[in-house]
Formats: C-alpha cells, structure tokens, sequence
C-alpha cells in the first residue's frame, strides 16, 4: 500500500517538476528583452486608451488597442538611455497615420504640441529633416496630394491602405493636356535656371522667384494666362502656377499648351488617392543590416551620443515610432548611430530609417510630452510631424 502510493506522489511530483520546466521555457520567449537593453531595464507598457467593451460576445481581436506606447528605461553599453516607442497596427482601420507640415505650409515651423492639437491627434512624432525656412528635405504626399516631391536618395514612408512601407522614390512630375504629357522638372522648389517648377497653394501666396520666367495661371483646371514676368506672381488660392526660368537670351513659349487649355498635374509612380509619404533620412537598417555610416548628409557625424528618431516597419506590418533621449548626461546619453541600428534589430525591426533627432525629437502621447527633450527640457519648433490618429467610440477620429 505504501509503495503504491509512493509511486503516486512520486508520478505527481513528476508532473509538477514538467510543468514548471515548460512554464519557465516559455516565460524565457514572452518576457524576453532586447538583447542590448540592461537586464536591469525598467519596461513600461501602455495600451493607450483600450476601447471599453460594452458586454456581448466579441472577438477579443476586435477591441485590442491599435496603438501601444512603451517607456525603456535601460543601460546600453554602460549608458543610461530613456528610450520611448509606439507601435501602431494600420491593418486596424480605427487608426490612421498621415504627415503633417507647419501650417498645412512648405514654409514655416511649428511646435509639435501645436501640430497635434490643430489636427486632433491621438500620438504625434517629429518628422523628417528640412531646409533652412522650413522646406522640407524630399517627397511629401497627404491624402495623394503632392506637397513636394522627392530626391530619390533616401527612403520615403509611405502608409496607404493599412499598410506602410519604406523605399526610395524616383518621381516624375508631368501636366496632363489634350491626352499628352508635358514633363516638368519638380514641384514646390525654387526653381533654378532651365527648370520648369509648378507652385501651388501650399507653397505660399506666390512662386517666390528673383528671375525673368515664364508663367501659366492655371485656375479650376484651366490655363487662364500666360506671361513673361520679372519676378514673383501671386498663387490662386484656387489653381496653380507653371513656371520656367528660361535660360540667359531664351525669350520663347516652352509651353505646348494655350490659354483655355484644361491640365491636370500627374506624378509617378501614383501612390493612390489616400497615400500619405514623407521622406526619411538615410537608411539605419536595411533587409535586416546595419547600413548606416559613421557620417550622414543631414545629421554628420553618427560616432555621438545624440538624441535620436527612427521609424521603423516590421515584418508583420507594424509601424514603429522611436524616440530616444540624449544629451542629459544621468539620465540619458543618446545613442550612436550603430548603437541605435543594434537596438532596432534586436528589437525586431529589419527596415528603419532616420527622422530629425536632436532638439527636434519629440514624441506626444493623449497631449503629453512623454520625453524630455534635449534643450531644457523645451519643445523647438519643427516643420513637420506624423500624427496618428483614432477613431473613438462615436466613430469620429479623435483624442
């Protein structure tokens, strides 16, 4: 009798022994970190704003959040680093990601906590790099519409149709006349000699130019005018224009349209109507490797501890914001270049690109600052950002 029920209690020890083992197995793979994040890192998670179920049968799948905000507090080759991450599933159409500029403008600047109130947003993340008024560096496309267009040397984000991608561009611009293609050189950029620019709204209230050129007032889809100028002509707020800075003794009509014409501005490759883009900085990761150099064309030298903003898109189709705090020396360093690509990958990410860092990076999470950025803690002003909004409970896309 005693030795069966020692084989019993033996058997049930077994048993828990097993289970115990397979338990800890599987916590190894579920609660795994980074491999270069501290063992000592301090991870929070925020499902922000879980969507309230209000009783019946549901598919769990349904109401998990969209978005998701994660604060690393962590040590990265012996340096405190505040790290701040968004996760974004654009499968789920209750969530939209779009770029925003200053003003709805190609010039100017703007605080991100500005930007993010104006547009309602849920999160909001500084965006790519610009020129000294605010222009931005390449391609920008809200709801199909080109803003500007791109430089075909860095990736460009693009989101549409639940999904995102990053890639270069190479753009061609043409106006569409009577069946035939007129091709033109570039949009919403000073026009340089021999460059033929068209300028719309967005740019500002006129074209901006300092040289003879020739100019088409395109309004509601129609050639109204053509004219020799000397200088800048005023945008219609409903229309465009088409310059062409003629080369020195150059007096003829490189326009093969004429007044009373209808013409439409076409660009390639189309990214569909309800595409946004905007043009990253160089490559961080690429297909899995680290790519970037120890200098960058926008940022310099990538051998420093700066503070940094990345985007990133993982293989399931996830959107990753990163922003890293830097240049606050006991609380967080900022990373290297090479250090930032490290954590990428361990973090699961094979494509990411850089966005402004610096005093620019800057993340906003339901209306709070959520780093500390690098100058006294302050918001710079910036010309752009991504916002990403959500649809809440009365189906509107808000807060």
């Amino acid at each position: 009798m005693n030795d069966k029920k020692a084989k019993n209690n033996g058997k049930i020890y077994a048993g828990i022994i097993l289970i115990s083992l397979v338990l800890l197995y599987a916590g190894v793979f579920l609660f795994r970190k980074p491999d270069n994040v501290s063992e000592s890192a301090n991870i929070s998670y925020d499902n922000l704003g879980q969507m309230e179920d209000t009783g019946g049968n549901h598919d769990s799948k349904d109401y998990q959040d969209p978005i998701k905000y994660k604060h690393i507090k962590t040590e990265i080759n012996g340096y405190e680093q505040e790290i701040h991450i968004l996760e974004i599933d654009l499968s789920d159409d209750r969530v939209e990601v779009m770029p925003v500029l200053s003003y709805g403008k190609v010039y100017g600047f703007d605080l991100l906590s500005n930007m993010a109130r104006e547009h309602n947003a849920y999160a909001a993340v500084n965006a790519g790099f610009f020129h000294k008024y605010g222009q931005p560096s390449g391609m920008v496309v809200l709801r199909g519409k080109m803003y500007t267009g791109s430089t075909g040397k860095y990736p460009v984000l693009v989101t549409s149709g639940g999904t995102a991608y990053l890639k270069e561009i190479q753009t061609e611009y043409f106006i569409e006349y009577n069946n035939r293609r007129f091709y033109i050189d570039n949009i919403n950029q000073p026009a340089k000699n021999g460059e033929i620019v068209l300028y719309t709204p967005e740019y500002g209230s006129s074209n901006r130019l300092d040289k003879d050129n020739l100019t088409a007032v395109i309004q509601k889809g129609r050639v109204k005018e053509i004219s020799r100028m000397s200088g800048e002509c005023s945008i219609p707020d409903d229309g465009m224009l088409l310059s062409a800075v003629l080369p020195a003794g150059k007096d003829e009509n490189v326009f093969p349209f004429k007044v009373g014409d209808e013409v439409n501005f076409r660009y390639l490759p189309d990214l569909g109507k309800n595409a946004h883009a905007y043009e990253c900085g160089s490559w961080i990761v690429k297909d899995g490797e680290i790519v970037i150099g120890e200098r960058d064309e926008w940022v310099g030298v990538m051998t420093n501890r700066d503070p940094r903003t990345a985007v990133g898109v993982m293989d399931d189709g996830t959107l990753v914001f990163i922003v890293v705090d830097g240049r606050q020396p006991g609380f967080s360093a900022g990373l290297k270049g090479k250090e930032l690509g490290e954590f990428i990958l361990d973090y699961g990410i094979r494509n990411a690109a850089m966005l402004d860092g610096g005093a620019s990076s800057e993340m906003i999470v339901k209306d709070k600052i959520v780093n500390r950025p690098s100058f006294k803690g302050q918001e710079r002003p910036i010309a752009g950002a991504f916002i990403i909004k959500k649809e809440t409970g009365d189906g509107s896309m808000s807060r």
